[in-house]
């Protein structure tokens, strides 16, 4: 099989897919990386590559079907080589498909949508029916392999890892890490400046309202106080434009509950380490227990992630779903500290493989990393137990597996 990859996309994207092409080689698969920055010569190499009948494009969040100015027409939007050429595409969407509404305008014959989280999968079916979005498989996990030096080792495979490979536990410069941006959540005010005071408010009661309720999903939130408010008019086409302007909420209690989960740690007097750029806008009363590395690709996040003994995960309203950090975090030998997801309960146990803590009593988590802090052996223990069940289950190969299906199927 033939499988056209992307790069000069976003910058996790790209790793992704990097990531996924080295397992499709190793599977016995002929790849072909199309760089988005340069369409001339990637479509001029892609002509000479590509087979129909024996070739698949695997994108993520759309990459090969919109913004290209030789796959694509209509300023972007029709994604007119793959329609062509008869070429399926399997899109894996990494966010929630309310951002993506306008791209579900115009799908080839030939798409297949993967969906992170079962209910991404439920919102799809519910929603756009008519779009072929049923199957789910999770984001996977990259192991880094240090020697003694702090020298990593290229070329070696998951398969061929194992838990002493990590650097010891002991040895790991940090106490907690996080990897992620932050935003004050009033920046996504701006979004409202042009809607009257009606509509204002009732975003912003549902910003509470979904604050208050962070056991559910935006959309489970969203869609009782619509019906509440608008009655029988609020059938699935009104909801579905609503819930396409509701973007912004989302962004905001991510953020929100990020700052709250750092500065509860910060405040409870535990220095955490933070790679990602907005830091110096948070709230907090013990700032200085805030050690800020600025915005980092992938390979220095999973770098960090192997010299720190906790990785905190939040997770980005997936109630379903799982997230690489989780994966990311296992597979390089630290504890991963996470709020549950549906997902994360069946692939994990709390207190053996990794730490559950309640995000709707997030004003004491800095307590609970103190109490984990404290116990050294046993953080390790849970570590290397997570370790292993990643190894096993959650890296990049093992998602490479299933996709390797998918892509067959679409053939």
């Amino acid at each position: 099989m033939k499988i056209v990859l992307f790069k000069n996309t976003v910058e996790s994207q790209e790793f992704f897919s990097f990531e996924l092409a080295k397992c499709f080689s190793m599977l016995g698969h002929e790849i072909y990386i199309y760089d988005c920055s340069d369409p001339i010569s990637s479509k001029k190499g892609l002509d000479t590559f590509a087979s129909p009948g024996d070739t698949v494009f695997l994108s993520f969040n759309f990459n090969g079907m919109i913004n290209d100015p030789l796959l694509c027409e209509k300023n972007g939007k029709d994604p007119v080589y793959l329609k062509k050429t008869g070429i399926p595409i399997i899109n894996i969407v990494v966010d929630h498909p309310y951002y993506y509404h306008k791209e579900f305008v115009n799908i080839p014959e030939k798409y297949v949508q993967i969906s992170i989280d079962e209910n991404h999968a439920a919102y799809m079916e519910r929603f756009f029916p008519e779009i072929n979005a049923s199957t789910v498989i999770y984001l996977g996990g990259t192991q880094l392999i240090p020697f003694e030096s702090g020298v990593y080792k290229e070329g070696m495979t998951i398969r061929e890892c194992s838990a002493s490979d990590l650097l010891p536990f002991e040895k790991r410069r940090d106490d907690i890490i996080f990897c992620g941006n932050y935003m004050r959540p009033e920046y996504f005010l701006k979004y409202l400046k042009d809607c009257d005071r009606t509509v204002v408010d009732f975003y912003m009661e549902l910003y509470e309202e979904i604050k208050a309720a962070p056991d559910k999903t935006l959309e489970e939130t969203a869609i009782k106080k619509i019906k509440a408010e608008f009655g029988d008019e609020a059938d699935d086409p009104y909801l579905r434009d609503c819930l396409e302007n509701m973007i912004f909420l989302d962004l905001m209690v991510r953020h929100f509950f990020r700052g709250k989960a750092i500065s509860s740690i910060a405040d409870a007097g535990i220095k955490i380490t933070v790679y990602g750029a907005g830091y110096d806008e948070l709230d907090c009363r013990h700032p200085e227990n805030i050690i800020k590395m600025g915005n980092v690709d992938s390979i220095s996040c999973l770098k960090a992630i192997a010299n720190s003994r906790i990785s905190l995960n939040i997770m980005p309203w997936f109630k379903k779903g799982g997230h690489d950090r989780v994966y990311n975090t296992c597979l390089n030998g630290a504890l991963c500290l996470s709020d549950p997801s549906e997902a994360l309960k069946e692939q994990f146990s709390d207190m053996e493989d990794i730490v559950f803590f309640d995000i709707g009593d997030i004003d004491n988590l800095g307590e609970k990393v103190s109490a984990l802090l404290s116990a050294p052996i046993r953080i390790k223990d849970i570590a290397i137990r997570g370790y292993e069940n990643a190894r096993l289950h959650h890296s990049w190969f093992n998602r490479a597996l299933e996709l390797e299906k998918v892509m067959r199927n679409s053939l």
